[in-house]
């Protein structure tokens, strides 16, 4: 690998940027792709003329001393917020309060908020599908479904993305990487919504 390696990370939601911004401040060069308009991945927001929508994770909570360190940041820098609703859950065992004292914590004033926050200053390039990925001598060329090969390569690809997508991406590369990420399972977490007071 190169001395100064560029490096292109696909995926630009929480878990993709956090690794790139910390990459980034260890001084290696990224890039980091996404298919959305920008970035926020599963924290979502939706907008139209004069409306807003959060329409992908609800809110969140932080347990790791290591992201409870990054959310006082977070909070400092205005981008997130305790979330003091109360909640009803909705699941197989029919409709439930939810009680307990674990901290909520939304994005402000969207839930993209912390993701934008942490894109801050990076080569983030969006609204690009990664549809292959081909490893040469010279580093890793990138296919795009709306631009074709983008015009460098990179000294290593690393993906942030749902399983359901890495697959295609990994199965010409390696089948048993490919066959590890389709037999991940993803669940959903039960349907939350605020209760009235």
């Amino acid at each position: 690998m190169n001395a100064n390696p560029h490096l292109a990370i696909i995926g630009a939601g929480i878990a993709g940027l956090a690794c790139a911004r910390s990459l980034a401040d260890s001084g290696v060069r990224v890039t980091v792709l996404d298919k959305s308009r920008g970035p926020g991945g599963r924290t979502s927001t939706r907008r139209g003329e004069g409306w807003a929508c959060d329409h992908g994770a609800q809110y969140f909570t932080a347990r790791h001393p290591d992201f409870i360190e990054e959310l006082a940041a977070w909070q400092a820098a205005g981008v997130a917020a305790p979330w003091p609703a109360r909640l009803t859950v909705f699941d197989s065992d029919g409709r439930r309060g939810v009680h307990g004292e674990e901290a909520r914590f939304v994005g402000t004033p969207r839930m993209t908020a912390p993701a934008r926050h942490l894109a801050r200053g990076l080569d983030l390039r969006v609204q690009l599908t990664v549809s292959a990925l081909q490893r040469y001598p010279h580093g890793w060329e990138i296919a795009t479904a709306e631009r074709g090969m983008l015009p460098e390569a990179f000294d290593g690809v690393l993906r942030a993305v749902p399983s359901p997508q890495a697959v295609p991406l990994l199965l010409p590369l390696s089948p048993a990487l490919a066959a590890t990420a389709q037999a991940a399972r993803q669940r959903a977490a039960p349907a939350a919504a605020p209760s009235s007071p």
